[in-house]
């Protein structure tokens, strides 16, 4: 699953991973939600700022995601064959979030 904001158009790009795009409803020219539209958006952002809390202690944990990155890091090893290069960036956020994973939880589990 793939949370979104209202209006990113992202849906095909999802679709091809093989995915389920997940954004709130939106009014679409009516004055207001439906009832069951609006469990779901509210669904949806409980969730949300969960996933916001998430990261953002990703962030204030691991200082290196915090400030602008250098583009080196947008490159992989040049050791690697050049078809299966892994972008730097990408290894620092996948090691950063499995350490955050092992970290006791901050949301409560009633």
């Amino acid at each position: 699953m793939v949370m979104a904001d209202r209006g990113f158009t992202v849906s095909e790009s999802v679709g091809l991973k093989e995915a389920k795009l997940i954004i709130p409803a939106f009014t679409k020219g009516k004055s207001q939600l439906d009832p069951v539209d609006v469990e779901k958006t509210r669904g949806i952002a409980s969730v949300r700022i969960h996933v916001e809390r998430v990261i953002g202690l990703l962030r204030r944990k691991y200082t290196i995601l915090e400030g602008t990155l250098p583009t080196d890091f947008l490159r992989g090893s040049a050791k690697e064959a050049p078809d299966s290069q892994v972008p730097i960036i990408d290894r620092i956020v996948r090691v950063c979030s499995a350490l955050v994973n092992l970290c006791p939880g901050i949301v409560p589990l009633d």
